[in-house]
């Protein structure tokens, strides 16, 4: 070979050397990026999931202490005339529960904080805020139940025995403020 030849060669391989290097480097940034990328989702998915565990303690804590009281509770225009250890039982339903407004949750007039559902005050680890919730009645033995579920005896009506229905409502926000879910349930109470 001559000296031209040799030195030819020299640079094809510097070329094809660098051109490897620069494929290597595009597959290593774009595996960077995917692996951010799905490092993000699984964190949506971690607060998706801390927010519904949240809506559903606060869900399961209304649904506990309705159910644990004696006879019909009473009902309020809103849960800050309700007394701190009463249950909160809204007069009607709201509306239109927010389902993404977190400051109408927080409002003392519309839900109640979680403590959870035994004597000692519990809070929930790794939560933005606490879970909050409330219950509103929706009616006794109505008309529209079709028949199912309704007193025939008249007297026993007339004294408030039967079926009382409620709809309880709870929020939660995930680990961090970003994530909310809110759930919803009916109960029936006989009293």
């Amino acid at each position: 070979m001559t000296a031209l030849a040799s030195r030819r060669q020299h640079g094809a391989t510097l070329i094809i050397s660098l051109i490897l290097l620069l494929i290597i480097t595009l597959l290593a940034i774009s595996s960077m990026r995917e692996v951010s990328l799905e490092e993000r989702v699984v964190g949506n998915l971690r607060d998706s999931r801390t927010a519904f565990n949240g809506a559903e303690s606060g869900l399961r804590e209304g649904e506990t202490r309705l159910a644990e009281h004696v006879g019909p509770p009473a009902t309020t225009a809103d849960c800050a005339a309700a007394g701190p250890t009463d249950l909160c039982v809204l007069t009607e339903p709201v509306a239109s529960v927010p389902s993404n407004n977190w400051n109408w949750w927080t409002t003392a007039a519309n839900a109640r904080a979680y403590e959870g559902s035994t004597a000692n005050t519990t809070t929930l680890a790794r939560i933005a805020s606490q879970p909050r919730w409330n219950v509103a009645f929706l009616g006794f033995d109505p008309a529209n139940s079709l028949g199912n579920v309704e007193v025939s005896d008249t007297e026993e009506r007339s004294k408030g025995v039967g079926p009382y229905y409620y709809q309880v409502n709870a929020a939660s926000q995930g680990r961090s403020t970003r994530m909310m879910t809110t759930l919803q349930s009916a109960a029936v109470q006989r009293y």
